[in-house]
């Protein structure tokens, strides 16, 4: 999506984010884990040989004090140099999963699950489509649309009472959203579930997966479908170095105060933090058990309803619930969990575009369309989005009412479109026309469009707030 000259609060704060996670700079998430992974082996062989070699000389009657302590120097600054990064590491971490939840979290649940959907719209709308930018929808879009999905999803287990790790029930129950830094749930569940989303694929930048990727000199195209033993080969080689990436390359930071008390508590909760990552990274959707698939199904989805796939069409993602379908049938993760995560985002992804046709006075529908946005979780049926009408009379509106859109009038059903079939030529195009300037180009082949792409409407800041409070309306 194109920068607007001045973005909504939560447009802006969503950019920043990205960018946090994925951009040129040393600082990213992104290029600190890479250079993680390029240099560490090196760095640590460096260490050890410093400290071998101040221990020798240490032990050598021969050696002098100057020599003793140059050797001393370059041990401590290596050694310094490698805490220093393994902090930052984990700090950038913990703050990155912060700033997620700032966006995605409410004061009650309704406000929760609004600010989940907004910012899962955000990100479908805003979401490159580029070859070109393949690596920032991987290591920036996805991870955070797959970490909102899994936050919603263990909630909605755990207030189904689907969920009987007494840990994870005990902190659901003493969840306390007016005092965040406080809440056990958001500390120690919800925190590091988004800090194993962000380390889930981050694997992929260790230079034996990015061979496997793009070939020993780059010389394939990243996208480019992998043979089994390939993928199988990456997938193993991803895990282990995003384990590594955990285990090796992040330090707690030390305590600061007083209170001895106050520092062991803080230790055990950073360690008890640790070690529920480290649980979270290491689970296994073929133990057919729902906390097994916690990540691996908002993981599949995603990889869907993102763009990056080679066949990845638009207008085809409401059809993703047929492919997770797919996916559990061979028992790659829990259907059961499918059908739980279906029942939270329906058919239609947040943010698609869909197109209707309005209902008359009469209670008629008309013979013309007009657009919505899907804005909402949890629809009263799968297949009936909760949108944002923003089109009236064949015009844009930065203001519409909210809908839960019936299937006889979603022009991406057939009952809907054959309806209008019957309209001339001239009409269709005129309807066209008067919503795109480039209509008849961009839908010459289909003059009654099952969706549309909103991300040129969502360009402009005034249309950026599809999320305010409306009366919700049956169509």
């Amino acid at each position: 999506m194109k920068k607007s000259a001045k973005s909504s609060v939560m447009v802006y704060r969503l950019e920043r984010l990205l960018e946090v996670l994925y951009s040129s700079s040393a600082s990213c998430f992104f290029q600190r884990s890479k250079a993680f992974f390029a240099s560490y082996r090196q760095q640590q062989t460096e260490l050890k040989q410093a400290e071998q070699r101040w221990q020798q000389l240490q032990q050598d009657p021969k050696a002098n004090q100057t020599q003793r302590q140059q050797a001393r120097k370059q041990y401590s600054e290596l050694q310094y140099q490698d805490e220093k990064g393994r902090l930052m590491r984990w700090a950038d971490l913990q703050l990155l999963a912060e700033q997620l939840l700032q966006l995605s979290e409410g004061d009650n649940n309704s406000e929760t699950l609004a600010f989940s959907a907004r910012l899962l719209g955000c990100l479908q709308i805003m979401v490159p489509t580029a070859k070109r930018q393949r690596e920032l929808v991987q290591f920036a879009y996805k991870p955070l649309y797959r970490a909102v999905l899994s936050l919603r999803l263990l909630d909605h287990l755990l207030a189904q009472q689907s969920l009987d790790d007494p840990a994870l029930v005990s902190h659901y129950q003493l969840r306390n959203r007016q005092a965040p830094d406080d809440c056990p749930y958001r500390q120690n569940v919800q925190l590091p579930i988004v800090m194993a989303v962000l380390l889930q694929d981050i694997g992929l930048l260790h230079p034996e997966a990015l061979g496997i990727v793009q070939g020993e000199l780059a010389q394939f195209d990243s996208g480019r479908p992998l043979s089994l033993t390939d993928r199988e080969r990456l997938l193993k080689i991803s895990g282990d170095a995003s384990m590594a990436l955990l285990q090796q390359g992040f330090g707690i930071a030390p305590y600061i105060g007083n209170d001895r008390t106050e520092r062991d508590n803080y230790f055990a909760a950073q360690q008890q933090r640790l070690q529920w990552l480290s649980q979270l990274l290491q689970l296994n959707p073929g133990d057919k058990t729902l906390f097994g698939s916690l990540l691996k199904v908002p993981q599949v989805y995603t990889s869907i309803v993102l763009p990056g796939r080679q066949r990845f069409n638009y207008a085809l993602l409401p059809k993703a619930a047929l492919l997770m379908r797919e996916g559990a049938r061979r028992n790659e993760y829990s259907g059961l969990l499918v059908d739980q995560l279906l029942r939270i985002t329906g058919l239609f992804p947040q943010g698609y575009g869909v197109v209707f046709t309005p209902l008359g006075p009469d209670q008629q529908p008309q013979d013309r369309y007009e657009f919505a946005i899907v804005n909402g979780l949890y629809p009263q049926k799968p297949e009936h989005p909760n949108c944002r009408v923003v089109s009236r009379q064949q015009q844009y509106r930065n203001t519409g009412i909210d809908i839960s859109l019936q299937t006889d009038y979603n022009l991406y059903f057939k009952t809907a479109r054959e309806r209008l079939e019957v309209l001339p030529e001239h009409r269709l195009k005129a309807l066209l026309n008067a919503l795109y300037q480039d209509g008849e180009e961009r839908y010459l082949r289909k003059l009654l469009p099952r969706c549309w792409q909103p991300e040129q409407f969502f360009h402009e800041p005034a249309h950026q707030n599809l999320w305010q409070n409306a009366t919700l309306r049956q169509n």
